[in-house]
Formats: C-alpha cells, sequence, structure tokens
C-alpha cells in the first residue's frame, strides 16, 4: 500500500518534477531499478525486511522481490524467474543513486536489504513490466539512464494491477558481425595470396 506522503507526489506530478523524494526508515514498498543495455533488460528488485512493516522476515522479502514483477509480451505473461535465474544478494545501504532519500536505521544498525538481480535477453521487440493484480506491494521503478521507457521522468510508482510504458528492446544490429566476418574473410584471402606467391617463387 503506498505512504500518504508517496501517493501525495504522485498525485500533484510528483513523479516528473521530483527529483529525490525523502523517507524515514520505514520502506513501505519495493525499490526495482531497470537497466537497458544492446539487447539485454536488467533489474535490480531491493525490499528492506528490516523497515518494511509489510515484510515480516527475510522469507518474505526473498518470495515479495521474486513475485513483484512480472514480464508481459506477445500475448503472455512469465514471472521473471521463468525466464531468467534471480541472483538474491543480501544488502546493507541503498544505492545511493536510488530517487529515494532513507533514514539510516535506529542505533547505528544496517539495512536489512534484500535484492534479486536479474538480466534477460528477450528475442522480442517490446514488452512491458507490471505487478500482479491483488498484489500486497507496491514498487519504485526507477533508472540510472536519462529517463525510464515511455516516460519523461527517471522514475514512477507502480501499484497492483499497474504495468510500465511499452519498453522496445534495443536489439544490436548485424553491423558489427558483417564487419568481422568481412576482416576474417579478407585477412584469409590475403594469406592464401600470400602462400601462392611463396610456391611460385624459384628456388
Amino acid at each position: 500500500m503506498i505512504g500518504l506522503r508517496l501517493r501525495f507526489l504522485i498525485l500533484v506530478g510528483g513523479a516528473s518534477l521530483a527529483p529525490l523524494i525523502a523517507f524515514s526508515h520505514a520502506c513501505e514498498f519495493l525499490v526495482a531499478r531497470l537497466d537497458m543495455k544492446a539487447g539485454s533488460i536488467h533489474l535490480e528488485i531491493t525490499a528492506d525486511y528490516g523497515g518494511n512493516p509489510l515484510i515480516e522476515d527475510e522469507a518474505a522479502a526473498r518470495e515479495a522481490v521474486k513475485r513483484i514483477l512480472q514480464v508481459h509480451a506477445g500475448g503472455q505473461v512469465w514471472a521473471l524467474e521463468d525466464l531468467a535465474p534471480l541472483n538474491i544478494q543480501h544488502r546493507t545501504q541503498w544505492d545511493p543513486q536510488t530517487p529515494a532519500s532513507f533514514a539510516p536505521p535506529p542505533n547505528g544498525q544496517d539495512h536489512q536489504l534484500l535484492s534479486a538481480v536479474w538480466e534477460w535477453q528477450p528475442n522480442q521487440d517490446e514488452l512491458t513490466l507490471a505487478v500482479p493484480k491483488g498484489h500486497l506491494h507496491d514498487v519504485l521503478l526507477w533508472t540510472q539512464d536519462e529517463h525510464l521507457p515511455g516516460k519523461q521522468a527517471k522514475w514512477m510508482l507502480l501499484i497492483e494491477g499497474e504495468s510500465t510504458p511499452v519498453i522496445h528492446i534495443p536489439h544490436p544490429g548485424p553491423k558489427g558481425w558483417i564487419i568481422s566476418l568481412v576482416a576474417v574473410v579478407g585477412l584469409g584471402l590475403f594469406l592464401a595470396g600470400k602462400r601462392a606467391r611463396r610456391q611460385r617463387i624459384p628456388v
């Protein structure tokens, strides 16, 4: 469920205007970083099981980061781990570039964070990410790029049943492969010609 402060920011346009949101230690949503690479999509989803009152323990955090986002493409729906493995990691600090500023835990303790790192190379040209209907958690989706795909902002909030704008996958073109192939063939012809000339030289 969305905190009242964050809901107000969204309603007044905070998703496109506010570069940084300040929160207390408690984090009532998951945080997901989306990065687009040539031909692949990279996600890092983090849950604060030490400060999120909706996440009871590490086991609940593990389930949350696995299930918070689904991939919709070509009329089909997949869980993330149906497409590529999730690398689960323990962390004690938030990514310093996260567009939300969380106060440190009390008494000098570390954050208790669990992150799922996921990378997939889809065959599809486009897809969307969505929070399943009826899901307990919301997710703050952000990027290190200039803006999120299909948005004029670096971050957006997704609640249950909502999805991102269409994400177009930047597949690498064949130009690099063609250049490499031409270079290899050219080198082979050069060496073959040089060998032929040596064989014609009288001893």
